[in-house]
């Protein structure tokens, strides 16, 4: 891991789109020295966006049975307060028009807000030299990890009809800890984005020719701390909606 990445000689960054995307998988390095002389996030967009679709439309009975399963197990409300709140929300087996509209801005924001959040640490606080494009598409072409994640995810969902599927450390735990803060915890550390979280380090240590080792650490940081403070607010937020 120590290992810094030779430059790709400028006269053979003829990597083709979705030449990349495969090679993401299997030859990250490859691909990344690729991006540093031509820095470019459309296709992992583009992907990114139609996944974001077809799993919010397919997934999106189940997510709502979860919520109605978690109101009507919910002490702090009568029963008629459940039958008010259940109402409002529906019980469509389909997404509403504007919930589909807004995942392609929703994923842009997603990547641009961590994209910066990633060349503020590395080019202003470590003093590293790369650019915003570069940082970018190394985080856009990271989140490709969510293709197979979701092929071992959604056959599972439906095969136990539930939303609540995941290949965290919290598959461990007993379902009485189920919405404890340390459950929330455990579940961020998720093998799928242990391996988003190697590619993108791999990434960041081409783009700003640091060691890998480097530039895991930090990203590392950086992971476990968003972990620790999301399942923070997933207690906060789920504690005040009562869906915890």
């Amino acid at each position: 891991m120590e290992e810094r990445l030779s430059s790709v000689p400028e006269e053979k960054a003829t990597m083709y789109g979705f030449s990349k995307v495969f090679n993401t998988y299997f030859e990250p390095r490859k691909v990344f020295g690729f991006l540093k002389i031509k820095p470019t996030w459309l296709v992992p967009f583009i992907i990114f966006v139609v996944l974001g679709l077809v799993t919010t439309w397919f997934m999106h009975p189940l997510r709502m049975k979860q919520v109605i399963t978690n109101i009507e197990e919910n002490e702090r409300y009568t029963e008629e307060q459940k039958e008010v709140i259940i109402e409002r929300i529906g019980t469509s087996d389909r997404p509403p028009i504007y919930q589909i509209g807004v995942i392609p801005l929703f994923i842009l924001g997603y990547l641009i807000l961590f994209s910066g959040i990633l060349f503020f640490v590395f080019s202003v606080l470590l003093g590293g030299d790369s650019s915003f494009k570069r940082v970018l598409s190394v985080f856009s072409y990271s989140t490709l990890i969510a293709i197979p994640q979701s092929i071992v995810h959604l056959p599972l969902a439906f095969a136990k009809q539930t939303a609540d599927v995941n290949t965290s450390l919290a598959i461990f735990l007993s379902t009485e800890a189920k919405g404890t803060f340390f459950h929330s915890v455990l579940k961020g550390f998720d093998i799928f984005t242990l391996w988003q979280v190697i590619v993108l380090s791999i990434g960041l240590a081409v783009m700003y020719n640091y060691t890998t080792k480097k530039s895991f650490t930090v990203v590392l940081i950086l992971w476990v701390l968003l972990i620790v403070v999301g399942a923070g607010l997933s207690g906060l937020f789920g504690g005040m909606l009562g869906l915890g």
